[in-house]
């Protein structure tokens, strides 16, 4: 059932949101009011929410205006805006899709000014500023607003690649490159990335993942040429080198990083290792 939030105004274009939780109850309830805030009102805002065990379904009970999918296990990005996507697609009307995890922030007027920006070919993101001041200029799970008739097109985020890329699968090689529809950066429409990386951030688990999925995408995605096969190699080096250089634990990250190059290669994809206790899952 497609729950009203609020008019739709500048040209009536029907905004369905996605965000993406995983126990970030805090997080959440602030890009919430940033997005109820939006000048440009949506149509439904749907919350996914990966399994958290931090009260955040008790709090999302309590709301009756927030449309909710409540995963029964922690499915990752991939799988999570996989959800929200194929929910939007299957039943709803809405031209356009928004989506944004939920430590993303935007300005009230972000929303507006994207779909000012936009056509129904043409696929728009905003500026966003990390909370340590840096900035990103390149599309992902922060902002980024799709219209329906690419997804119809397309089709939905890949759920195998759980954890890592499974942005730039679907917006870069296959929105972009592969069906050739626009990118288009649009300045003015601005947002906060409140989560700060820093050294060490990665746990053991997420080198599985980085490497494992960076590999198979630039082998078995993108094309194969000498370039990509300079980048694999130089990816290797440069996560490899991070972890002898500048990282803790360095026996269980390497150990990782190992298995993850061996399954990009083999293509062994889905979620093998359990995030947080870095469990490795054995296949049925």
């Amino acid at each position: 059932m497609v729950k009203e939030i609020g008019s739709v105004e500048n040209g009536g274009a029907r905004v369905g949101v996605i965000i993406l939780t995983y126990n970030r109850l805090s997080l959440l309830k602030i890009t919430l009011c940033k997005v109820l805030a939006q000048t440009h009102r949506p149509h439904e805002i749907l919350v996914v929410d990966n399994y958290s065990t931090d009260g955040t379904k008790e709090y999302l009970e309590t709301l009756d205006t927030i449309t909710t999918i409540y995963l029964e296990e922690n499915t990752g990005p991939a799988g999570g805006f996989f959800e929200g996507v194929k929910y939007f697609a299957e039943n709803s009307s809405v031209d356009f899709v928004w989506m944004m995890d939920d430590d993303f922030f935007p300005f009230d007027s972000c929303l507006e000014i994207l779909v000012k920006n936009t056509n129904r070919d043409t696929v728009v993101f905003p500026f966003v500023r990390e909370k340590d001041f840096a900035s990103r200029r390149q599309p992902g799970w922060w902002g980024v607003l799709v219209p329906m008739p690419i997804i119809n097109h397309v089709g939905y985020p890949r759920k195998d690649l759980f954890f890592w890329s499974e942005d730039t699968e679907f917006l870069q090689a296959r929105i972009e490159q592969k069906f050739k529809y626009p990118l288009k950066w649009i300045s003015s429409a601005k947002g906060v990335h409140f989560t700060k990386r820093e050294t060490n951030y990665r746990q053991p688990w997420r080198y599985y993942y980085e490497i494992r999925n960076s590999t198979y995408s630039r082998l078995f995605i993108k094309e194969r040429t000498a370039l990509r096969m300079y980048k694999i190699v130089r990816s290797w080096v440069k996560l490899f080198g991070s972890i002898i250089v500048k990282e803790n634990n360095k026996f269980e990250k390497m150990k990782f990083f190992l298995l993850g190059s061996y399954h990009g290669l083999t293509k062994q994809l889905g979620k093998t290792v359990e995030p947080k206790t870095g469990k490795i899952i054995k296949k049925k």
